[in-house]
């Protein structure tokens, strides 16, 4: 840990650079004024000044087509070229330039991908938790955040809007939303094609080509990307790598414009990915070390010197594969214009892992032992139109998901020795021989376990809603909305498992020697509980199914007022809510062992509901030659879903309240003809409320939320020649201290800390091609993404802990070259 001399130096040197920029932004706005009034009282000057202009950014925010200034929502846009300058890719790569949003991944990130907003956001790794923090791709939702954690190809824009989205948006965008618009055909001929290559022999090919088939009415466009790379990570014994990247995306859309009352726009893509991820390093040892390494596991040292151990023959393979199709038809009639979407997707992942984090044979998912699937479809019907002086919406939506969940953990080669080990510090002392009535080395055999569990969630959701502007005059409008859902969840599950150990018999022998005085009686619980851990008891195995319906009521109304052609002021409430469901996971059944009866309703979980009121302006500066918006939030959550990892499984619970509070502010800046600048600051204070009924965590910061967010860009063109064109890019990322852990430990804490990208570059000035040199994490800056208690590796936190800590670490600094093309 940093001192606190060294962190509140630190710290000042974080916001005198913060200053500084901020500075740097008022000065550029408040020249054009001064220039001018110089202009006005200078009669003689014979050559005029010119001030360039920012480009308008329209956004489909609220289902329309409106410049980002205009709409009354705190919304991030963010275009094609703003993009590729900050070198996004996916979408957690818009944590660079998009203040308000948070994005981390821990033991996969094909399946423990999440996005925060405002501080809030919905841990990953169980299946039946949904976001809270909704993607959208085309008009097309994506159900989960890891589901969208891939190549994105061309993009046209990403929208990050922050707050409740229900009116709108739907369920499960209780926190924001992520609206990704890719490009589409054009009837021009067109084509582009990238090559890059970089640290970590990382390697990204991409290219496309798009134009007309039929003169006027029938467009094409193909994309593809595909993008590889070695591992950060380094076994400390094989050397093999671990957190490879291996990604591939291909996508196809036809546009038809029949006439010029429709449209129709057929998009079907394919993506593919096989990596070796997540592997963690050991962030704080604890006492269980020895017993590790008498097994033969290899001890790691220094967490930031990437090295990683695991079981040879299982690793962290996953395996990705998805395709989908949609169709988006477009009809303008006498009464308004009629918008249908109509999609399906179809999503699975495979997946190995050595749940230990060691190269002793503990506990393993074996190879294709986890296999989680979504089929999903969904239709969104809308009619838009105008009537006198009210911009009216209706629609309707539709969504079946069929949820597919196949797990088996299961023991390895050591764990009968390990679990010895814990109870009585001797590996072989053949502790639960003496208990089971089992012949030392048969208590636990390698592969036995669950044999396999399976989950099947099918869901139907039917939605309604409508949203309305009246403009009372030419400067103040009233937008109100409600969408009324109603949605059942049917969950069955099969459990099944050859734990030959857990028995009655054994149960009574432990509790008998602990009423013989043979035994600590505190220690009863421990070793009942190492023999018949939650993923492999066999007093749960069995068939359960259940059902979950509700019907929500959520909603907006906003009050905007247009102070003058560039300055907006508004307020708005907004109520939202996201699904309750079911914990996929048999660690959530009650326990026959401590007199609980288990059954489906175990596993139930209730809806996330969530009331905000905000307080924003969006300011045109400078004639404009400059953006300032600012905006004031409080939202307060009940009922708050919250997945905790407890060191061997992932249980979701509903807590009482949750809070999140601040402000936000993003300006941008044409400072000069070849200079534009970009700020962000988010202030967020999301706590859980005082009275929840986990005492732990009254009143604490939630998970992954720093109370500070700073961003900042520059981008700076310049001719150098009649032909060539110079580039330059630099954005950068502050973030104040926050806790990577859901339960809060003090050794799960990430400092604040900043990072840097730059990007760097020349082509030809009609942009036929460009060459650039890029770096992610340029000061090569160490930060953990998610702290967590080693499985089965001690207990506790501060001071006495006996517990292992483990972290997954963020990515080191990275360097390439790019070459683009295009015609």
């Amino acid at each position: 840990m940093l001192s606190s001399k060294w962190r509140a130096r630190q710290w000042y040197t974080y916001w005198a650079v913060i200053g500084g920029f901020v500075a740097a932004v008022a000065v550029s706005c408040l020249v054009p004024p001064m220039q001018r009034e110089a202009a006005a009282q200078t009669e003689t000057q014979s050559l005029a000044i010119e001030f360039p202009l920012l480009e308008e950014i329209i956004v489909t925010s609220t289902k329309r087509s409106r410049s980002i200034q205009d709409v009354p929502i705190a919304v991030s846009a963010l275009s094609d070229v703003q993009l590729k300058n900050a070198g996004v890719r996916d979408i957690r790569e818009l944590m660079s330039i998009a203040p308000s949003l948070f994005l981390s991944s821990s033991q996969s990130e094909s399946a423990g991908a999440v996005a925060r907003i405002r501080g809030v956001g919905t841990t990953g790794d169980n299946a039946g938790l949904e976001s809270a923090v909704g993607v959208f791709i085309d008009g097309v939702y994506r159900n989960r955040n890891n589901v969208g954690l891939s190549e994105l190809g061309e993009i046209e824009r990403i929208e990050v809007l922050r707050g409740p989205q229900g009116t709108l948006f739907g369920r499960n965008t209780s926190a924001g939303l992520i609206n990704i618009i890719t490009k589409g055909p054009s009837y021009d001929p067109s084509g582009y094609a990238e090559v890059g290559y970089g640290k970590f022999d990382e390697m990204r090919v991409a290219g496309g080509v798009s134009g007309g088939l039929d003169a006027g009415s029938l467009a094409m466009r193909f994309d593809a990307v595909y993008t590889q790379r070695n591992g950060f990570l380094e076994d400390a014994v094989t050397g093999e790598d671990y957190n490879t990247r291996d990604r591939g995306l291909v996508r196809g859309q036809l546009l038809f414009e029949g006439d010029d009352s429709f449209s129709a726009r057929i998009i079907v893509d394919y993506a593919d990915r096989d990596e070796n991820c997540c592997a963690a390093v050991t962030l704080v040892p604890g006492p269980t070390l020895g017993i590790v390494q008498a097994l033969g596991g290899t001890v790691l040292g220094d967490p930031f010197d990437r090295k990683a151990a695991a079981d040879p023959d299982i690793g962290y393979d996953s395996n990705v594969k998805e395709w989908g199709a949609s169709a988006e038809l477009s009809w303008d009639l006498e009464l308004g214009t009629v918008t249908s979407i109509t999609a399906y997707r179809d999503w699975e992942v495979k997946r190995s892992q050595d749940i230990d984090y060691t190269n002793a044979d503990i506990l393993y998912r074996p190879k294709d032992g986890f296999v989680q699937g979504f089929e999903t479809f969904t239709q969104e019907l809308r009619l838009q139109g105008e009537t006198g002086n009210i911009d009216w919406l209706v629609g309707a939506f539709y969504s079946n998901e069929d949820l597919s969940l196949q797990d088996a953990i299961r023991v390895g080669a050591n764990y009968e020795q390990f679990i010895n080990g814990l109870i009585t510090q001797n590996p072989f002392s053949g502790f639960y021989s003496a208990f089971t009535g089992l012949p030392p080395g048969s208590v636990f055999v390698k592969g036995e376990g669950a044999v396999r569990d399976d989950f099947v969630q099918k869901s139907e959701s039917l939605a309604l809603f409508t949203h309305n502007t009246v403009a009372v005059s030419d400067d103040f409008e009233i937008t109100g909305g409600l969408r009324y859902t109603e949605e059942t969840k049917d969950v069955e599950a099969s459990l099944q498992s050859n734990n030959r150990a857990c028995t009655p018999g054994f149960a009574g022998a432990v509790g008998g020697a602990a009423a013989f005085g043979l035994l600590p009686p505190a220690q009863v619980p421990t070793i009942i509980g190492l023999v018949c851990l939650p993923f492999f008891n066999p007093f749960v195995d069995g068939n359960y199914d259940g059902s979950h319906k509700e019907t929500e009521l959520s909603g907006t109304a906003k009050l905007a007022y247009s102070v003058s052609d560039d300055d907006l002021v508004y307020a708005s409430y907004a109520r939202g809510y996201k699904g309750g469901g079911y914990n996929l996971d048999r660690a959530g059944l009650s326990n026959p062992l401590s007199g609980g009866r288990p059954s489906a309703a175990d596993l139930e979980f209730d809806a996330e509901i969530v009331d905000s009121f905000e307080l924003g302006g969006k300011f045109g500066l400078g004639g404009g030659r400059a953006t300032l918006n600012a905006a004031l939030f409080y939202m307060d959550f009940q009922d708050f879903q919250l997945n905790t990892f407890t060191g061997v499984n992932f249980l979701v619970n509903n807590l009482e309240k949750v809070k999140s509070k601040g402000f936000e502010l993003e300006s941008m800046v044409a400072a000069t003809e070849n200079l534009t600048l970009q700020a962000g600051v988010t202030y967020a204070d999301t706590k859980y409320g005082s009275n929840v009924s986990n005492a732990v965590l009254a009143g604490q910061n939630i998970t992954n939320a720093p109370e500070w967010t700073v961003t900042g860009a520059a981008t700076f063109e310049q001719d150098l020649t009649n032909s060539l064109s110079g580039f330059l890019h630099i954005n950068f990322r502050y973030m104040s201290e926050y806790n990577t852990g859901s339960d809060l430990d003090i050794e799960k804490i990430q400092e604040g800390f900043g990072l840097v990208n730059g990007r760097i570059g020349v082509g030809d000035i009609d942009g036929a091609w460009r060459i650039e040199l890029w770096a992610r994490n340029l000061f090569d800056k160490d930060y953990i993404q998610i702290a967590f208690d080693a499985p089965l590796q001690g207990t506790g936190t501060g001071p006495g802990s006996t517990q292992q800590f483990n972290a997954f670490l963020a990515e080191p600094r990275t360097f390439g070259l790019t070459l683009r093309g295009q015609f």
